[in-house]
């Protein structure tokens, strides 16, 4: 299936939701405009819908990296049919044993788009840890100068909870964030005022000094 400017490869029966995140299709884009001559790292890329725009429009180098074998050999054979099979490095992989693994491993783009770390209200403080533990290790690794594009898809994890993860981590890394675009489920996954439920995904984009 087409999604942007490249084509991925889904299985709509045994994949996540409908095989591929469709909330998502926007955002491919938007992070791709960054990724030209960086070197990019995707975690929790699944399909790979960041990691081949990423490669496709001019990343230096672009390492994705998930738990799942199966979602990596999706991203796998959509790297094939897009001719970039040798632009994308994909690894099965937990992504927090990925970043102490890889302590000297520096990136210019880090992806963060999780599953959801908090799927109830009772979960959510052990979430809160989860998300800044990982925001924490990805700010680590990103070069002064570098991008973070960051993803919660949770109804319970706030727009106000997220950014103060993301300060709260940034002041432990000794990193300068700004927030350079808000980002927010598209038009066709809607919003309604008498249903605060329908509003899950929230991220934004970053400079990290």
């Amino acid at each position: 299936v087409r999604a942007g400017d490249v084509e991925l490869w889904l299985d709509p029966m045994t994949g996540h939701k409908t095989g591929l995140y469709l909330d998502q299709r926007r955002e491919y884009a938007r992070v791709a405009a960054y990724a030209a001559g960086r070197r990019v790292l995707d975690c929790f890329c699944y399909g790979g819908g960041f990691a081949l725009h990423c490669a496709r429009a001019g990343a230096a180098s672009v390492l994705a990296l998930d738990s799942s074998e199966t979602a990596g050999a999706a991203a796998g054979r959509a790297a094939e049919r897009n001719g970039l099979a040798g632009a994308v490095e994909l690894r099965a992989v937990n992504v927090f044993d990925f970043f102490t693994a890889e302590r000297e491993a520096r990136f210019d783009l880090v992806v963060l788009d999780p599953p959801p770390f908090a799927r109830s209200q009772r979960t959510l403080e052990r979430a809160l840890r989860g998300y800044k533990e990982i925001h924490l290790r990805a700010l680590q690794r990103i070069a002064p100068g570098g991008i973070l594009a960051t993803y919660a898809c949770s109804h319970h994890m706030g727009r106000d909870a997220l950014l103060a993860v993301i300060g709260s981590a940034a002041c432990d890394a000794r990193r300068r964030v700004r927030v350079l675009e808000p980002c927010s489920q598209p038009p066709d996954h809607p919003i309604l005022p008498g249903m605060p439920e329908s509003e899950y995904l929230r991220g934004f984009i970053l400079s990290v000094d």
